[in-house]
């Protein structure tokens, strides 16, 4: 672990960590204060796993503290995410491509010595409190007649979790890296897109929502599934989301409560 690194320009604020220039082509992801240890070494260790797969990502380097503060080293990427320039060009069918495109190499890539997603979604169902003990077994039984398989699964890859740079489009954020089955990791990426909800203070909001269920068609098409294909996945894929969301995100809870409700569960 590395004892001391100077930190440079703020290029970077987000939910867990802020992001730092420190110079030599490099950055530090300066996690808040009190965001724990064990979730940085997590991450730390899956990005790691990546650095030797033939797929565009931040490279990784080594831990450090500063002033109490846990952080990661990776490569400096100047530019913008993609989320960032689909809402300046409006070009949804771009760059969707674009998402799907790497979204398929990520996918193509085996990870086997990564936790598998079963295991994720598992403990997530659990522990998801708005799901009564029936509805939990229910879900768990859908669980374990999914396939298994040990395709690189992002985790949590939406247009926000890549930067497009001078050199091309990169992967960030690796908390969520696992193994599995890949519809897996297509239905969370299209519950990301399609199933957040946008706040209702949010300008142009309805035209937002639009453009969301718009990608979401385009993301699939390009993927090669259907929605009907990925029912099971996308089922306990959801259900598994709940455990993540706190009690202001109660637009999200609902909708999800209502699809699996469609579902019969």
């Amino acid at each position: 672990m590395v004892k001391t690194v100077q930190l440079g320009e703020l290029i970077g604020v987000g939910n867990t960590a802020d992001v730092f220039d420190i110079g030599n082509h490099k950055a530090a992801k300066l996690f808040h204060l009190g965001y724990p240890e064990s979730a940085m070494l997590t991450e730390l260790h899956n990005s790691q796993l990546m650095n030797h797969l033939d797929i565009p990502i931040a490279k990784s380097y080594e831990a450090f503290v500063y002033e109490g503060r846990n952080g990661i080293i990776y490569d400096k990427i100047e530019g913008q995410s993609l989320l960032e320039v689909l809402f300046e060009t409006y070009d949804i069918e771009k760059y969707t491509k674009v998402l799907a495109n790497i979204h398929k190499r990520i996918v193509s890539a085996h990870l086997p010595d990564a936790i598998d997603c079963k295991a994720i979604l598992e403990k997530n169902i659990k522990n998801a409190k708005d799901l009564n003990i029936e509805c939990q077994s229910k879900l768990l039984e859908i669980l374990a007649d999914l396939p298994d398989g040990d395709n690189l699964c992002h985790g949590d890859f939406h247009f926000g979790n890549l930067l497009v740079g001078r050199q091309g489009t990169y992967i960030i954020d690796f908390m969520n890296v696992c193994k599995g089955n890949k519809n897996y990791d297509i239905a969370r990426t299209l519950c990301l897109i399609e199933m957040t909800p946008v706040p209702e203070n949010t300008p142009n909001q309805q035209e937002i929502v639009k453009m969301k269920k718009q990608s979401a068609d385009i993301y699939l098409r390009e993927m090669g599934v259907s929605r009907d294909f990925l029912t099971d996945w996308l089922t306990v894929t959801v259900a598994a989301r709940l455990s993540e969301l706190s009690h202001d995100q109660s637009t999200e809870k609902n909708n999800i409560l209502e699809y699996l409700s469609l579902q019969g569960l």
